[in-house]
């Protein structure tokens, strides 16, 4: 699996595979766990011991907030599927900062986690679908409350079709 991390500006494109991660440079990165408790690693890499703690993850997952020996830095992750969507450029799910949610690809509605008048934050996760033989999710672009749902679990849905409103 594909990922990129991004911190403070720095993007750094890595594969995961066999529990070692391989950067886009050919390197070979193969972390060791030192010690860990509660929300805190002992993480060795490079001959280096880390000590790493973790302070907040998004509701999405792709944000979070670590400190890693004293440093606080926000770490940025896009999946394989992300980078894939960013490229073809239909990244968002709705124009920025609109209320339209609208399908970036063909797909099937498989879980839909909000209801009409729910009140949601930019970013939230509001469905997931399956594209590409993949599940993927799709976040409201904008804050506020769900007016309407165009869709049901297990409809299929085409590029750009609306599937929900935010007022």
């Amino acid at each position: 699996m594909k990922f990129q991390i991004e911190c403070q500006g720095s993007k750094l494109l890595i594969e995961h595979s066999n529990g070692s991660f391989i950067t886009q440079e050919g390197r070979k990165l193969v972390p060791e766990i030192h010690g860990a408790e509660k929300d805190r690693l002992l993480i060795g890499l490079d001959q280096q011991v880390h000590d790493t703690a973790l302070i907040s993850v998004s509701e999405d997952g792709q944000t979070m907030e670590v400190r890693i020996n004293g440093k606080t830095v926000q770490l940025s992750l896009k999946s394989e599927t992300d980078l894939l969507l960013e490229k073809m450029g239909i990244a968002g799910s709705g124009s920025a900062g609109s209320g339209k949610v609208k399908a970036p690809m063909p797909g099937l509605i498989v879980k839909i986690l909000v209801q009409p008048g729910d009140m949601v934050e930019k970013g939230q996760v509001l469905l997931n679908f399956e594209a590409m033989k993949m599940e993927n999710q799709l976040k409201a672009p904008a804050s506020g409350q769900i007016k309407e749902l165009r869709i049901s679990v297990g409809d299929k849905v085409e590029k750009g079709q609306l599937l929900a409103e935010i007022g």
